[in-house]
């Protein structure tokens, strides 16, 4: 394998914005009398919103009118969880720093709207890291498990597939590497990782930890 380029996802991998996005998930829980389930967690991961306004209305058997004002509600949350309650995940701000200096190119790959990404990207000073910003925006809005987002960022970076490493922490983020045929490390969070990580080709504990940097020969 001739590594060229490294893709990350963004949203539990680079930042903990997961976390808050779950705390979301439990109190909108308990206003429908429900105890909280990993397992919703697990299938909206990594989607775009579009899909996950699907998936939300399939789970809690709501009308189009009460998913898109739940939407709405949680949309004044959104700004904050971005730009004030995020922290950088261990590892990261070491590892983007010596790709930036090497010959790989990077990118990050999110289901989140990229006018989120962008407020990430803006607020860690991590805008001359990476060479594209990709989310599914750009592919009509399919996130992950789909593999669309990473092909076409694949696309945008003029590397083949086969040459990238994507880092994610979730079980669909996963699937849609692989599926894109490229190399993927896992770097599953007991918090907020729920599903089997088996197909990547490498899971950490963490961004920190010295096989990642093994792998990357960096």
């Amino acid at each position: 394998m001739g590594i060229k380029a490294i893709i990350f996802d963004m949203d539990g991998l680079l930042i903990d914005s997961m976390l808050h996005w779950i705390e979301l998930d439990k109190e909108f829980f308990a206003t429908q009398n429900k105890e909280f389930d990993p397992e919703y967690v697990r299938k909206l991961t990594g989607h775009s919103q579009q899909e996950c306004m699907t998936i939300v209305k399939e789970y809690f058997d709501l009308s189009d009118k009460e998913v898109r004002e739940l939407f709405l509600k949680k949309k004044k949350y959104v700004n904050d969880i971005y730009t004030v309650k995020t922290d950088i995940m261990p590892g990261v701000q070491c590892l983007v720093d010596k790709i930036k200096v090497s010959s790989f190119k990077q990118a990050i790959a999110s289901g989140s709207p990229l006018h989120d990404i962008t407020k990430v990207v803006n607020r860690f000073k991590w805008r001359d890291h990476f060479d594209e910003l990709i989310s599914a925006d750009h592919v009509g809005e399919v996130g992950k498990p789909d593999p669309a987002i990473y092909v076409h960022t694949a696309e945008c970076l003029q590397v083949d597939p086969k040459d990238c490493v994507v880092f994610e922490d979730a079980e669909n983020g996963v699937k849609a590497a692989k599926d894109a045929g490229m190399s993927c490390i896992a770097v599953p969070d007991e918090r907020w990782s729920f599903g089997n990580f088996d197909k990547a080709d490498l899971i950490v504990d963490s961004l920190q930890n010295k096989k990642v940097f093994d792998y990357l020969k960096l």
